[in-house]
């Protein structure tokens, strides 16, 4: 009984950390990645086509996407959505190149929503501050983890189904732990807040792994449970013949779906890092299976 009060628990931890891909606070750095990439993706488009070379060559400002223009034209441009103003900016093609953005946006677009962009100190502050605090705990679990799982190898005497079934839940929780620091070296960088643009292969890979980590996390908790209720109800028991289907369920699983999810990904969502959401059905084929590994976990919690 208190092993289900710790698993319990344990999952209940874990579901809390499994946050959506974008949080709330982080949108509208989101929606300007989405944005810069779609202008980037334009201006190459205009700078390989046959049409005579403007004056002002297009650019993106970090907040708008600014088309090539001749001297004496004047490109407009709204604010951003989420600045929810109907202000516009405008910018004048001159000799000496483009002028700078008259009104200023502070002026066109500002709200009690500008800060999110980066004008206040507190926001500068905020992400530093959770990243140190998760960074610490994470540093923790994994050597937490490492000690426990030196000490069932160590030890012969501790060697039975039971821990190497122990020793493979520490260990994907030690993945989930390794992959959060791969993501942030590889993501994000302390210049800027988001630096997939010069990996883009690399971010997608590493977002599929964080993905599959957490999803084997899951799948190990419900291995651990279904052995455990097994040992209570089943009188005769092959460990170790169950012990191989066991670890291709724990490792196996996740990996089919997390497949699944990357096809998905690069056929109906290749966007930017894969770490935006459009289709909500492609978001669900991670959804749906940890919900069903919670499910099915607090069945069997229940039968005992």
């Amino acid at each position: 009984m208190v092993f289900w009060l710790n698993l319990w628990t344990l999952q209940i931890i874990v579901c809390v950390g499994y946050r959506d891909e974008v949080q709330a606070d982080r949108e509208p750095y989101i929606i300007l990645i989405r944005e810069e990439e779609r202008c980037l993706h334009e201006l190459r488009l205009h700078n390989v086509s046959k049409t005579p070379q403007p004056d002002c060559k297009g650019m993106w400002d970090h907040l708008n996407c600014w088309s090539p223009a001749f001297v004496g034209e004047t490109a407009s441009h709204n604010c951003p959505d989420f600045f929810k103003s109907e202000g516009k900016v405008d910018r004048n093609c001159t000799d000496t190149g483009w002028t700078d953005p008259f009104p200023p946006y502070e002026h066109a677009c500002f709200n009690e929503t500008f800060h999110l962009l980066g004008e206040s100190h507190d926001s500068h502050m905020y992400f530093p501050y959770v990243k140190t605090m998760y960074t610490a705990g994470y540093a923790l679990s994994l050597l937490s983890l490492t000690i426990a799982i030196t000490i069932l190898c160590l030890f012969r005497k501790l060697h039975c189904t039971r821990n190497y079934i122990h020793i493979q839940l520490f260990v994907s929780f030690i993945l989930r732990a390794t992959v959060i620091f791969i993501k942030d070296s590889v993501l994000f960088t302390d210049e800027d807040f988001y630096h997939c643009d010069d990996y883009p292969v690399v971010c997608k890979l590493v977002v599929m792994f964080s993905n599959y980590c957490i999803m084997a996390n899951y799948s190990w908790l419900l291995v651990e449970g279904h052995y455990l209720h097994t040992l209570v109800s089943v009188s005769f028991f092959s460990k170790k013949k169950h012990l191989w289907w066991y670890i291709i369920l724990g490792w196996g699983l996740p990996m089919i779906v997390i497949v699944s999810w990357g096809l998905a990904k690069y056929f109906y969502e290749d966007e930017g890092c894969w770490e935006t959401r459009v289709h909500d059905w492609v978001w669900r084929i991670l959804r749906l299976p940890v919900i069903l590994f919670i499910i099915v976990s607090a069945s069997i919690a229940g039968d005992n």
